[in-house]
């Protein structure tokens, strides 16, 4: 059984989960050749390394008919230095020169302002639980991987006769340090333990051309607090000096962009991790 954040980072994922080749007893077997190596999912148009991603088949790999951004899923062992011994050579060629599509203008509707893309897996099979005042609530598995009103047939205030006013505003999650535009993302209640790329998940409705109405109800948000003292008394929140954001937006994202890293953080983010 693979968990929710399955290839959203280096691990070897397989090793004791595929329950074809890599338990005790099957070949190659547990601990053993490509069972043991790590691999993650990764963006193929920000992935240069001496050995290209390579895109997931159609019959035998993992999500084929889920996507990155519009891009389908590619995966890489290289990026976390391992091996790929999973297919023949002969066919990871194959796949590895499949059209990328990195030129081809992305659909900012679907994945978001070309100033703060969506992140996540669009497509992705099956559900996961996010956190809704203290609840488990089901949402699908790809809920935040793409611009839609993820809330209206999942979020329990929305599915009654008086829906909120925010259930039908298109939303998804994205990387903060990624997020360019003049309303900032908001940190992210659903998957409080989620991290892409390394941080927190956020959330942007800005990013799909929405209203944020969620946000104005919600007093723990950071955006809300008017003050420092009410600022720096929520952990995941931090004070500009003017305003408070989520703290990775202030601590994170600002010493990365003063070190010219905004703009390389390509791994696909690690979605669901609940």
């Amino acid at each position: 059984e693979y968990p929710a954040n399955f290839a959203a980072y280096c691990e070897a994922w397989d090793n004791g989960r595929n329950n074809v080749s890599c338990q005790e007893g099957q070949t190659p077997g547990k601990d053993q050749g490509w069972c043991a190596e790590a691999w993650c999912y990764v963006d193929p148009c920000n992935c240069e390394l001496d050995e290209p991603a390579t895109k997931v088949p159609e019959e035998g790999g993992y999500m084929p008919h889920a996507s990155y951004q519009g891009r389908g899923m590619w995966y890489s062992y290289k990026t976390c230095g391992g091996k790929d011994y999973w297919m023949t050579p002969e066919k990871k060629k194959e796949l590895q020169a499949v059209p990328k599509n990195c030129s081809k203008k992305v659909d900012e509707k679907k994945w978001g302002s070309e100033k703060c893309r969506c992140i996540g897996y669009n497509g992705a099979p099956g559900q996961t639980n996010v956190s809704i005042n203290g609840a488990e609530v089901p949402y699908p598995a790809e809920a935040g991987a793409s611009c839609e009103a993820w809330d209206a047939k999942n979020h329990p205030d929305c599915l009654g006769d008086k829906p909120a006013a925010w259930c039908k505003m298109s939303w998804c999650y994205v990387d903060p340090c990624e997020c360019q535009l003049e309303v900032p993302p908001k940190t992210s209640s659903y998957l409080p333990k989620a991290r892409g790329n390394g941080k927190p998940i956020y959330f942007s409705y800005a990013a799909c051309g929405a209203e944020d109405e969620y946000t104005k109800g919600n007093e723990e948000a950071c955006v809300n607090q008017d003050v420092e003292s009410n600022c720096t008394k929520l952990e995941k929140c931090a004070w500009t000096g003017k305003q408070c954001l989520g703290k990775e937006l202030v601590e994170v994202c600002s010493s990365a962009s003063s070190l010219g890293l905004l703009g390389l953080l390509g791994a696909v983010a690690q979605l669901m991790a609940m």
